[in-house]
C-alpha cells in the first residue's frame, strides 16, 4: 500500500461525501456552495490541514484529514485527526492499522507532541472508539463546541 497527498478537490470531495453519507446521512454532505467556500479556505496560506489517501493497486482504501494546531497544555505542535474513512471492501482487513501508523508517522515528521482524534464513548461509536484505543489512543476526556 502507498500513501499520496491529496491535492484534487473532486477527490476530496469525492472521499467526503461518502465518509459523511455513510456516518451522518446524505443531507449532512456538503453542498457544492459550501465545498467551495472549503476548499477557497483550503488555498489561505496559513493553512494547516492535508489530505490523504492510501492506495493498493491504484484504488483507494482509506482517505483521512489532518490539521495542525498547538497548545501549551500539548506542549506544543500536535496533530487532529478530522476525517478517516476505510473501504467498506478493506475494514477488519488490518488497513486501519496501517493508516494509523502513516499518521504518527507524519506526526513525527512535523515533530508534533501529539495527536487528537475524536469517536465520543458512546454506543453508536463504541466500534470506532475501540478501534483507536487498541491502536495506542487514551480517553482524555469530552469534546464540546459551538458554533458561530
Amino acid at each position: 500500500m502507498e500513501l499520496f497527498k491529496v491535492t484534487e478537490n473532486s477527490e476530496i470531495r469525492k472521499y467526503i461525501g461518502l465518509l459523511y453519507s455513510e456516518l451522518f446521512g446524505q443531507q449532512a454532505v456538503p453542498s457544492e456552495e459550501q465545498f467551495d467556500n472549503i476548499f477557497s479556505q483550503l488555498q489561505e496560506p496559513n493553512n494547516s490541514h492535508d489530505a490523504y489517501c492510501l492506495k493498493e493497486n491504484n484504488e483507494t482504501v482509506a482517505f483521512f484529514t489532518l490539521g495542525e494546531s498547538f497548545s501549551i497544555f500539548a506542549h506544543g505542535k500536535y496533530g487532529i485527526i478530522n476525517e478517516l474513512w476505510v473501504s467498506e471492501a478493506f475494514r477488519s482487513k488490518g488497513v486501519g492499522k496501517i493508516v494509523i501508523q502513516e499518521i504518527l508517522k507524519i506526526g513525527s515528521e512535523r515533530n508534533w507532541k501529539r495527536i487528537d482524534v475524536s469517536a465520543p464513548p458512546s454506543e453508536e461509536w463504541d466500534r470506532t472508539f475501540n478501534f483507536y484505543q487498541k491502536n495506542g489512543f487514551t480517553f482524555t476526556g469530552r469534546k464540546l463546541k459551538v458554533y458561530l
